[in-house]
């Protein structure tokens, strides 16, 4: 992820003419620059789309790898390029490390469940052809919570939320509008 904005910042200034680079040059570059660094992930025909100004990828122009690894790399970088406000103030928490870390950035940080079996991302592919992603996500969007998320891949490659289980919450947060 990170590469991949450094290659589109670095891009983006090569190409930037003002008065004739259109304001979606920069989300065009990056959703390209995100899916050539894909591992998981191939394209057949077009990605993505320019619709009112926003960029919408075309979902069932994705084949995706029938691994867990694969799974999370698209919901990376289907999260990236379609990214609110919101989930540019979320991350992924995948250790204890990074859990405590986003405790201590909480405003009163109440813990609601104390046991957790694991941190570390996880996606089962079922035998209907879909996938069921779990994250450990932290976010400060409108209110701080930190929850693992269930995520249903459909067969149109599309998520869809499927369950969330809340961990911690704080008083802060950032509004994401």
């Amino acid at each position: 992820m990170a590469r991949a904005h450094e290659q589109t910042a670095a891009r983006f200034r090569d190409v930037f003419v003002l008065g004739q680079t259109p304001p979606t040059a920069h989300l065009e570059l990056l959703a390209g620059a995100l899916i050539d660094g894909a591992g998981g992930l191939r394209v057949n025909g077009r990605a993505f789309r320019i619709r009112d100004g926003l960029i919408v990828p075309d979902l069932d122009a994705f084949d995706v790898d029938r691994t867990p690894e694969a799974v999370f790399e698209y919901w990376m970088i289907v999260s990236e390029i379609t990214g609110s406000a919101a989930w540019h103030m979320t991350s992924v928490i995948a250790s204890a490390e990074e859990y405590a870390a986003a405790l201590k950035r909480m405003d009163s940080p109440q813990i609601v469940r104390a046991l957790v079996t694991s941190w570390l991302p996880s996606a089962d592919w079922r035998t209907d052809g879909t996938a069921l992603l779990e994250v450990t996500l932290y976010t400060r969007a409108d209110e701080e919570r930190i929850e693992r998320r269930q995520l249903l891949l459909d067969p149109h490659n599309e998520f869809h939320v499927h369950g969330r289980e809340l961990i911690a919450e704080g008083r802060g947060g950032i509004s994401a509008q």
